[in-house]
């Protein structure tokens, strides 16, 4: 497996796999990108980090600050999305220790991320990695 940046070359096989990641079952509103110019508009090239098996995306991480504030500049927000066919393969937590070098690197001291109550298998995942549950967002 290689973790490494995303590259301009990766933006359709990531946009692919959003698609079929993020879904009414794992998130509350629609992510669909029309095409991949508009997919690297939102997502630069660099701007994620990519698990590679054998010349495929196995795996995506997003990670940024949250809110452009001084005030939360410790805190990093992540998404992360594993192609059915390598979950439970050690994809996922492999971006998991990849962010967690990264946000020390960067001396955040906290990760926030946000997963419907319903995303039992994301909890379960998320609650493996440290995640503490601490309250539902409000609509």
């Amino acid at each position: 497996m290689i973790i490494r940046k995303s590259t301009q070359q990766d933006a359709t096989d990531m946009m692919e796999l959003e698609h079929l990641v993020w879904t009414s079952g794992t998130t509350p509103g629609e992510i669909h990108f029309a095409n991949e110019a508009e997919y690297l508009l939102k997502n630069p090239a660099g701007s994620k980090v990519v698990a590679e098996i054998d010349g495929k995306i196995a795996g995506i991480l997003g990670y940024h600050s949250p809110i452009p504030l001084k005030t939360n500049q410790h805190v990093l927000d992540l998404d992360i999305a594993v192609h059915p066919d390598f979950q439970k393969h050690g994809v996922g937590s492999t971006l998991m220790e990849e962010l967690f070098r990264i946000a020390k690197a960067e001396n955040k001291e906290k990760i926030s991320l946000r997963v419907l109550s319903t995303n039992e298998k994301a909890i379960q995942f998320y609650t493996k990695h440290g995640f503490k549950k601490r309250r539902p967002a409000t609509q």
